[in-house]
């Protein structure tokens, strides 16, 4: 994971600095202008420099977009952007720091220079040509100060058949990690990973994408002839001990499947006791309708007590039912992206009926919000997207003294940008005296994997955690292709899993 030192105080940068952006007009993209309003609201002047004449752009991209453009995907940002109302910069006084966008190669100058990095190359292509070969692409930062090459992330790619969206997504997080490594720059710090990495071009990536529109139209038209579609389902076991918590791995078997009707799908599994009774809740994904709702069943002493039943339905997709006890009440906060609120209901009537009490959040859109209360604060972790970004490779957290809120926005959001260990995969739990979390690993594809994450800080100056091991589905443990969600209670433990399923 990408590793940025030092921070300016909570996230801001230490000084102002004089930034210029070098950007080739033939390569320019929208997530360069975005670059440019991040680092202005950060304090720092900045000024464009139009650098026409670097290394020519294949004709294999445009070609792929231009393919893309005729099967209906929406304009991606990779197709250009104009720069008619940006002025060039002038005078000839070297700025403080250039972020170098134009792929082309550095000289010798003792300027201090970032620059985008994409699969071990300082141009795009390198991105596409691993794309188009099925490959999901590192990103980071190049530093010329540094004594490494960078560490690189994983972005999240919420469309990897898609050049062009997912050109998109690694944009929108190379914006967040440059804007970054400026402010480290600014507090007198560099940005670098602990190892070398080779950026020279090399003949096997300009091989490859040679032939990327081949590659491309071949990967749709067989993906288009499979037609699968996700399915998944969920696992319960009867655990007091032994624990995947405990023991840091799945188990050689030991799972019943939860029923479904296979006009639907279940996911996202949370169990909750009360009075002697332990409920099972899922968010229920019918078909018919593609819009979730969450739906409950019991577990009683011979298993689940019949087919899940609807307790919370809206006019937008929910998901993740985080179930939890506090003040005396049952609480509900389940996923509701699609309304960019976050939302908490109380247990009128447990489990069947639930009323709106508050939004704790409005006006962005969180993914799988977990709360847990740690050093006597409440702490709420969600991922969050945009436009054009994924919300599988960032995360948030938010804090407040009571649950209702009001809930501050952490000063350093978001506190992991990695595709591996960054979204919320179920509730907290505690091992050996320390705080834990399991997240989705997403970094070869959306619920590919879970990793369990040791809390190492948190609190107001940071955050951090140590991935201890990434869990993956496929074995005798837990077949299928994926793996996102971990929970226990009243010695039930519940994953959820995926296969595909013809549509």
């Amino acid at each position: 994971m990408l590793r940025i030192r030092p921070w300016g105080l909570r996230g801001v940068a230490a000084r102002t600095l004089d930034i210029r952006l070098a950007i080739d007009p033939a390569r320019a993209r929208l997530w360069h202008r975005a670059l440019a309003d991040a680092l202005r609201r950060r304090g720092h002047r900045v000024a464009i420099a139009l650098r026409p004449g670097g290394p020519r752009l294949p004709a294999a991209i445009g070609l792929i977009l231009a393919l893309e453009g005729l099967t209906g995907a929406r304009r991606s940002g990779a197709s250009g952007c104009p720069w008619d109302d940006v002025q060039p910069c002038g005078g000839d006084a070297p700025p403080d720091l250039e972020i170098d966008l134009t792929g082309g190669a550095w000289d010798a100058a003792p300027l201090r220079r970032l620059a985008p990095v994409y699969a071990g190359a300082l141009i795009e292509e390198a991105a596409v040509a691993e794309l188009t070969s099925g490959g999901r692409p590192l990103i980071g930062v190049r530093d010329s100060h540094a004594a490494h090459t960078p560490a690189m992330m994983h972005p999240g790619l919420d469309a990897p058949h898609r050049i062009g969206r997912s050109l998109d997504n690694l944009g929108a997080r190379l914006a967040v990690l440059l804007a970054r490594a400026a402010d480290a720059v600014a507090a007198g710090g560099v940005t670098a990973g602990a190892a070398p990495l080779d950026l020279t071009p090399t003949a096997a990536w300009r091989g490859g994408l040679a032939l990327a529109p081949l590659r491309y139209a071949l990967n749709r038209v067989l993906r288009a002839l499979a037609r699968g579609a996700p399915h998944w389902h969920v696992g319960w076991r009867r655990a007091s001990a032994g624990r995947i918590q405990d023991t840091l791995a799945l188990p050689a078997g030991g799972w019943s499947v939860l029923p479904d009707d296979g006009a639907r799908f279940y996911a996202d599994p949370f169990v909750f006791a009360q009075d002697g009774r332990t409920w099972l809740f899922v968010e229920d994904l019918p078909y018919a309708t593609g819009r979730a709702l969450i739906s409950a069943v019991e577990i009683g002493p011979d298993g689940p007590v019949g087919a899940p039943t609807p307790v919370l339905e809206r006019d937008v997709h929910l998901s993740y039912p985080f179930v939890f006890a506090r003040d005396g009440q049952i609480w509900m906060i389940p996923e509701s992206a699609g309304s960019a609120t976050v939302d908490l209901y109380r247990a009128e009537a447990f489990p069947h009926r639930w009323v709106h009490h508050a939004t704790l959040l409005s006006g962005i859109e969180v993914g799988d919000a977990t709360i847990v209360e740690e050093a006597g604060r409440l702490w709420m972790f969600g991922s969050v997207g945009g436009s054009e970004s994924s919300s599988w490779d960032a995360l948030h957290i938010w804090s407040s003294d009571r649950l209702e809120g009001p809930w501050q926005p952490h000063g350093r959001n978001p506190v992991v940008l990695d595709a591996l260990g960054a979204r919320p995969a179920g509730a907290f739990f505690r091992r050996d005296g320390a705080l834990w979390r399991p997240a989705q690993d997403c970094a070869a594809g959306y619920g590919a994997g879970l990793a369990l994450c040791r809390v190492m800080q948190l609190d107001d100056d940071g955050f951090a955690q140590k991935i201890e091991t990434v869990l993956a589905a496929g074995g005798p443990g837990w077949p299928g292709t994926g793996l996102h969600t971990l929970n226990w209670a009243a010695g039930i433990e519940v994953i959820d899993g995926c296969r595909t399923r013809n549509r």
